[in-house]
């Protein structure tokens, strides 16, 4: 039976000192049970409140506002005030409650339970949440307490006390032990969100990998942050084996968040810690059970911990993916059977998973997105793009606009794939507008990144370096060093214009950043781009030099598929042949004779200088001439002026 979910105000009340009572006078202290009962049920009927159950001498109840929850625990203190035996403490927190088998519980309810705990007798304690639905009425003052670990639930919530002349306030002086100190310095918060490690049984790996991997693109969105990406924590090696210290050296952050996930039959055992290695504290801890039913809510209430830690608001309120735990089980088997996928077996028993998701809940858009990923990876755009547009329909009508984003993204780097640059560009625009109306800053400049790599490829290069600059300005002062590295990016586009001096500067710092993050196959970008400036330059020897580094490292790590090896390969066989040197004829052919190749631009003008066929300068001169049609007169007069396409279409002119 489908589980119901509520949202609500759910309070929690109990007697302090009812067990060291009950040992002192067991009838006494039933009489004073009754009592409490004969006070709070008509005060739950007056505020439209319904009584859920009694857990010895505490109750549960929730409520449809949380006006009428606050007023009804005010009244129930404001009754009981002058009773020295009913030193009731209360605790309302809004939140989801689940509904099954005649009983409720659920993430809300514990939290509920947690700040009844922390009570003082005769008091209310209120999360934000409840206290902000407060704030608008005149009969409400609360004392702020700060944001509070509340142990053994995984969250960390902001906490008030309810002021009034008959209610015990509580003393902020008291509420210091599990209060945690938000990040306060002026310095961007920096994180590296470690994959939990798995202490079940080795099949349940995937809880845990598919919660973190969620949990870092729900950080990484939330607005002014650095979250290091999954890829470069995992091309770490024994990342998960070293100091702390030691990793957020190498990720150059300054907060690591790590932790566990142990699945017990219908439970979840977890663990987090949050620690700050610059002041050298823990941050943030907690170990906590959760029911298999909150499974699509664990992530959630993880980041929203996390930002609230890095005192970061989320620009979007965060949503659940699904309320289905078991639709949102086959997605996480499905991201984990990707991510680690070795052949096309795999690749199709992520399908399966994935349709069973969204067999169980179609509006499951996290997983479509990845259904969609799994097509477009191998080239089969057509079915990508019916599976990302039926989405698009489907998020555009419930007004998830994050969603809505993403999809466009998609979208647009599908089109870009397929060489439709201009419908490419339409729904990229439309990506960034929704980013920036919800204030996502850095989805907005990340999204001018793939807006400049279309403009790149239309051959405006004036409009692609405006994205690529605000981009990488944008990047550099967050400290994301993934992100600074755009200059390789520039150095391309410079390159093209012929600011040869300008392309320099940035491949040169391009190669520099990739050698201090330690990556291989990275390398091989600014080389390739040092080697083909050193050919225009007609230095020859630099020329090979870089290009034979460039084309080692592709080799090397067996990246035969990139198309950049074949540009590589052609470039370094023309330094070769300018040098006089011989050159591998063989392993050139054998690449551009792949099926499916394509072959940009300046590599065939370089093949025509290679092999003197003009069939790859006509193919060139077509490129140049196809990109030019498209670009508006004064831009296309602007590309044509620049070194490459001048050059291929003056020696066209001379062939022809």
């Amino acid at each position: 039976m489908p589980i119901e979910r509520k949202l609500a105000a759910i309070m929690f009340t109990d007697i302090a000192g009812y067990t060291e009572s009950m040992s002192k006078s067991e009838s006494k202290s039933l009489d004073t049970l009754e009592k409490k009962r004969s006070i709070l049920k008509p005060l739950l009927k007056e505020y439209k409140g319904t009584f859920v159950k009694e857990i010895g001498d505490g109750t549960l109840s929730y409520f449809e506002s949380a006006v009428n929850a606050a007023t009804c625990a005010v009244k129930l203190q404001e009754t009981t005030y002058d009773d020295k035996d009913m030193n009731i403490r209360v605790g309302i927190h809004i939140g989801d409650i689940v509904f099954k088998d005649g009983d409720v519980f659920g993430g809300g309810v514990n939290v509920a339970s947690r700040l009844e705990s922390i009570a003082p007798a005769g008091g209310v304690c209120v999360s934000k949440s409840v206290f902000d639905e407060l704030s608008n009425q005149d009969d409400f003052d609360g004392i702020e307490l700060g944001l509070q670990s509340l142990k053994g639930v995984g969250r960390l919530i902001e906490v008030f006390g309810l002021k009034g002349e008959k209610l015990n306030e509580p003393k902020p002086s008291e509420y210091q032990e599990n209060k945690v100190a938000v990040h306060s310095d002026d310095e961007v918060p920096s994180i590296a969100i470690i994959p939990f490690r798995n202490k079940g049984k080795e099949e349940d790996i995937f809880y845990a990998y598919g919660i973190s991997a969620d949990l870092i693109t729900d950080c990484s969105g939330a607005g002014l942050i650095r979250v290091e990406s999954l890829d470069r924590i995992e091309k770490i090696e024994n990342y998960d084996k070293l100091d702390i210290t030691e990793l957020a050296t190498k990720l150059l952050v300054r907060y690591v968040a790590t932790g566990s996930l142990w699945k017990m039959g219908e439970m979840f055992q977890l663990s987090v810690e949050l620690y700050d290695t610059k002041d050298k504290k823990v941050v943030w801890s907690d170990r906590w059970q959760e029911n298999w039913d909150n499974l699509p809510t664990i992530k959630m209430h993880l980041s929203d911990g996390l930002l609230k830690a890095l005192d970061t608001k989320p620009k979007v309120e965060q949503k659940v993916d699904t309320t289905n735990p078991e639709a949102y089980e086959f997605y996480l088997k499905a991201k984990h059977k990707y991510e680690k996928r070795e052949n096309m077996e795999d690749t199709n028993m992520t399908r399966g998973l994935l349709n069973k998701a969204i067999e169980l809940d179609n509006n499951l858009l996290v997983a479509k997105r990845l259904l969609g990923i799994t097509y477009k990876s191998e080239g089969d755009f057509e079915r990508a793009r019916c599976i990302y547009e039926d989405a698009l329909l489907q998020s555009e009508k419930l007004n998830y606009k994050r969603d809505t984003s993403a999809l466009l993204a998609s979208l647009g780097t599908l089109y870009h794939n397929l060489g439709e640059s201009n419908k490419s560009l339409s729904y990229l625009n439309r990506a960034l507008a929704i980013r920036k109306e919800l204030g996502l800053n850095e989805a907005a400049e990340a999204m001018k990144v793939s807006m400049g790599l279309v403009y790149w490829d239309l051959g405006n290069y004036d409009q692609a370096i405006d994205l690529m600059e605000s981009a990488h300005n944008y990047f550099t002062e967050l400290g994301d060093i993934d992100f600074m590295d755009l200059t390789n990016n520039l150095g391309g586009l410079y390159n093209g214009k012929g600011l040869f001096q300008k392309a320099f500067d940035n491949y040169k710092i391009s190669l520099k950043i990739r050698q201090d993050k330690g990556e291989v196959e990275g390398i091989a970008y600014p080389l390739m781009g040092l080697g083909l400036l050193s050919f225009q330059k007609k230095d020859f020897n630099n020329a090979l030099k870089y290009l034979q580094e460039a084309y080692d490292i592709c080799k090397n790590i067996n990246l035969q598929g990139w198309g950049e090896l074949i540009g590589v390969s052609v470039l370094l066989a023309l330094t070769k042949k300018k040098l006089k040197l011989s050159y591998n004829d063989i392993d050139l052919k054998t690449l551009l004779n792949k099926p499916n190749t394509i072959i940009g631009t300046i590599d065939n003008y370089n093949l025509y200088q290679l092999l003197e066929d003009s069939i790859y300068l006509e193919t060139a001169y077509n490129q140049v001439q196809e990109k030019a049609d498209n670009l508006e007169t004064d831009v296309a007069a602007k590309f044509l002026s620049y070194p490459i396409p001048k050059a291929i279409v003056e020696e066209w002119k001379k062939v022809k």
